[in-house]
Formats: structure tokens, C-alpha cells, sequence
């Protein structure tokens, strides 16, 4: 019988292995380097992986020896490596890979905001502008590469998520979709695949538009989605039965929440609805991703996950009403609400 699982470690084993900075880093270093890509035909020696790689040969060899304590590679009696299933999530085509994910955590714009973590909780300020002196998406707006990582991640998120919710809400119709700050277009692509809807709309910033343009053409969805750019705290397409905001208002604090939503109420008609797609946190003690998540958003954005009451309190200020809370078997839930 193994008594190594977590819940029968002490006190003490299970707080140090949660002092895991080190780790986070190691593993980052090997996803920018490409390591896991590397290994995708078959094992490879050590030091023929830091030529490739343009690494100092011992340094390598030491980092990937001790991710193999994790269960990130595999390594045999000669120095050579190999992928293992959770080093399969690294490689860049993997289905599912979290590489975007370990990049950003790894990256200075996203590390360098946690070091002010403890001035956040004195004072409430958002870490991310007082690290990088600029907001978080004036940040990425003016770093192509950043934004490249951030959006990978968030396309990669959102392809986890969207099976669930898409088999579990039904978003079939004969009127238009708007996806609003629809990133790439993973849950557009994901509702039009489904075959509920016959055409959409996807609207994002300029940047992220030209992303979603290649994704959708690779999806052979470009002639049934129309792409606008714009920001939504300016105006929203109007025209759509069905406006979807999927991880857009928890990046926000509550007033510029509400002015998202307002602007979506304005562009919609009476008898439209509207989708929030987030995660709801408990009210009770139950552990959720969605509490952790929290605190990222508070250090990044200066935004928060919020309760199904939260989330009714705000729609309610920008003219809406909370009309129903879909759970999925995903972190994400489905808050649909109506004009009133």
C-alpha cells in the first residue's frame, strides 16, 4: 500500500511542498527551451539536447535530473531522456498541452508581479501595475511576445473548457451570436462546430482579432464568423439574440465590470440574453480552483472571481436580470441573464 499520498503526509511535508517556486521555474525553463518537442521521437542523450537547445551542457542535465523527481522526464543509466506522461503536456502539439500555461508562469511580466503580493494585501493595489509601472493588458498591448504566451494560455483554457460547456448548455438558435472579447475564437469555434448556430460574431481588440483570423480560417469556420475589432469598454456589436463573455468580467473590478455589461445591454434587444461563462466561487468552505484564481487576478488584473450573488449584483446594476446558474462537469459555469 503507497503512504506517500498528500493526505497522509505531516503537516510539515505537505507546507514545504507547497513552497514550490523552484519548481514552477524549473519547469518553465524546460518548456522555453523546447524540451519536451525534443523528445517527441525517442529518448536523447543529455548533452545532445543542450546543443540543440544552445544550453550549457552540465546545467541542462542538472535541471532535467531533478524534474524527474516530479515525474517531468525520465532518465536511464546513459544520460538520455525521455517524455513521460505529464512531460507530454509540454510539447507544443500535444492534445491538451499546458506549455502555454508553464510559460506564463515562468515569464518575469507574470513572476515579477507575485514579489509585491504582500503590498497587494496592505493596500489593495493591483501588484501588476506597481511591478511593471502599466496595467496588465496595456502591457501585453505594447508586448507582441507576452501577449502571444498569454493568449496561447487562454485559447488552451478555454479548449478545456468549452466541451463541458458547450454539451451542457444548449446554444442552439436561428438568431446571430456575439462572442465579445472572444480571444481566438475557441468557444465561437466550439458553438458553431456544434451545429446550434449557423454564423457568429466575434469581437476582441485589434491584436487579438488578427489571431483568431488564422484560427478560424484553420477551423474552416472564416465564412460563418465575422470578426470586428474594437473595445468593449467602447461599444458592442449589436445585432446578436445571444452575447457570450467567457473569462472577460473577472478580469475587471466591479466598476469596470458594470460598464462592460452596460454596453453590452445597450447593443441588445429586449428579448436577447446574455452569458456569462466564469467560475462561480462557494459561498462555504468548499475548496475551489476558482479562490485560487481569485488571487491571481488580484495580483495581475486588480480583477476577482465572484459568488452566483456577486455576479447577480452586478448585472443587476448595468440593467440585467440573473435569470439562471448552469454548473458544468468544467471549472466553468454558465449565469445567463436577460434585459430588464
Amino acid at each position: 500500500m503507497n503512504h506517500s499520498g498528500p493526505l497522509l503526509q505531516s503537516p510539515a511535508t505537505r507546507l514545504r511542498n507547497l513552497l514550490s517556486y523552484n519548481t514552477t521555474q524549473m519547469i518553465y525553463v524546460a518548456a522555453k527551451l523546447g524540451i519536451a518537442d525534443l523528445l517527441a521521437d525517442g529518448p536523447r542523450h543529455a548533452d545532445d539536447l543542450a546543443k540543440a537547445v544552445g544550453a550549457h551542457p552540465r546545467s541542462l542535465y542538472r535541471l532535467l535530473r531533478a524534474l524527474t523527481h516530479f515525474g517531468v522526464f525520465a532518465e536511464d543509466e546513459q544520460r538520455c531522456f525521455r517524455l513521460t506522461p505529464i512531460a507530454e503536456l509540454l510539447r507544443t502539439d500535444a492534445p491538451g498541452s499546458l506549455r502555454a500555461f508553464a510559460l506564463s508562469y515562468g515569464e518575469d511580466w507574470w513572476w515579477a508581479p507575485w514579489g509585491r503580493l504582500l503590498e497587494t494585501v496592505r493596500t489593495g493595489t493591483t501588484a501588476f501595475d506597481r511591478a511593471m509601472d502599466q496595467s496588465f493588458f496595456d502591457y501585453l498591448d505594447a508586448h507582441p511576445q507576452a501577449a502571444a504566451i498569454f493568449n496561447a494560455n487562454m485559447t488552451a483554457m478555454t479548449e478545456r473548457d468549452v466541451p463541458e460547456v458547450v454539451d451542457t448548455y444548449d446554444f442552439s438558435g436561428p438568431g446571430l451570436l456575439v462572442d465579445v472579447g472572444g480571444g481566438h475564437g475557441a468557444l465561437v469555434s466550439a458553438v458553431l462546430q456544434a451545429g446550434g448556430r449557423a454564423s457568429a460574431i466575434l469581437f476582441d481588440l485589434p491584436a487579438v482579432i488578427d489571431g483568431a483570423r488564422a484560427q478560424l480560417a484553420a477551423a474552416g469556420l472564416a465564412e460563418r464568423c465575422t470578426l470586428i475589432a474594437g473595445s468593449f469598454f467602447d461599444s458592442i456589436p449589436a445585432g446578436g439574440d445571444t452575447y457570450t463573455l467567457k473569462d472577460v468580467i473577472h478580469d475587471w473590478d466591479d466598476a469596470r465590470a458594470v460598464a462592460i455589461l452596460r454596453n453590452c445591454r445597450r447593443a441588445m434587444s429586449a428579448d436577447a440574453k446574455l452569458l456569462l461563462i466564469e467560475r462561480v466561487l462557494p459561498v462555504d468552505g468548499e475548496p475551489a480552483i476558482g479562490k485560487i484564481v481569485d488571487v491571481t487576478m488580484m495580483v495581475l488584473t486588480g480583477g476577482m472571481e465572484r459568488t452566483e450573488a456577486e455576479y447577480g449584483a452586478l448585472l443587476q446594476q448595468a440593467g440585467f436580470k440573473l435569470q439562471r446558474l448552469i454548473f458544468t462537469h468544467s471549472t466553468a459555469s454558465v449565469l445567463e441573464a436577460v434585459p430588464v
